[in-house]
């Protein structure tokens, strides 16, 4: 009798699971991210009490599901709002004849406030809208490290943006990382994640091995259209 109950219990929690599965699915419309979201609406849902006793466990477990992805959002948005706010910011100080400027600056102050790594993952997750297994997975990392970078990168936002607004952001003397910054703006406004992520990943003070690595990584690309008999794509550096 015992085993009987126990093997309902087990088909049971697994229709669940199947039903939450495709539920965050249909709200989040990428199947990593539905994977995370799901797994959080379960953790939830344990913590507070067993799902099964529920007498509408169904309900119960979208109900967790959507509250979740509706934090997410809000947040998400929050960020983005914040983000955005930044980069108006450093429009504010720009050039009228070089609308890249702007952008450079927001660059500097992210390379002048944030680590490599808390770059790289705030690109990715508040700037590009990568999920956290994503994230983790790009930069080989555990989704903990990357919620832990994240959240550190979120926390010294105010310091950029505060650079930005006051303008104590000094024009860097050095060419090379002059380079890296026209090179990240000309990636960020063209959406090259994986050209941002290879800048912001090396220090600040070492901008020829950051260029080095970004023209590598270019010509390959390029050679290989060449092979495949395609057009060669643009290197996207300015001087």
């Amino acid at each position: 009798m015992a085993k009987a109950a126990m093997e309902k219990e087990n088909k049971e929690l697994e229709r669940l699971q199947g039903v939450v599965s495709r539920y965050c699915l249909s709200l989040t419309k990428s199947r990593v991210e539905a994977e995370d979201l799901a797994q959080e609406a379960w953790l939830k849902a344990m913590d507070s009490s067993q799902p099964l006793e529920h007498v509408n466990p169904d309900a119960y477990l979208l109900r967790i599901a959507r509250n979740t992805w509706i934090d997410r959002v809000r947040r998400q948005s929050t960020h983005m709002r914040m983000l955005e706010a930044v980069r108006q910011s450093a429009k504010h100080h720009a050039m009228p004849d070089d609308s890249l400027i702007g952008t450079e600056i927001a660059m500097q102050a992210i390379l002048t406030f944030l680590s490599p790594l808390q770059r790289a993952v705030f690109l990715m997750r508040d700037v590009s809208g990568y999920s956290a297994q994503e994230t983790a997975l790009r930069l080989g990392l555990t989704a903990g490290a990357v919620k832990a970078a994240l959240h550190r990168a979120r926390a010294a936002l105010p310091s950029v943006r505060q650079a930005i607004e006051k303008g104590s952001l000094k024009a860097p003397k050095d060419e090379g990382l002059r380079d890296v910054l026209r090179a990240l703006a000309i990636a960020y406004d063209s959406g090259d994640i994986e050209a941002m992520l290879t800048l912001v990943q090396h220090g600040e003070l070492e901008p020829a091995p950051a260029i080095a690595v970004l023209q590598s990584r270019r010509l390959r690309a390029a050679s290989t259209s060449i092979r495949r008999g395609k057009s060669t794509p643009s290197m996207g550096i300015a001087a």
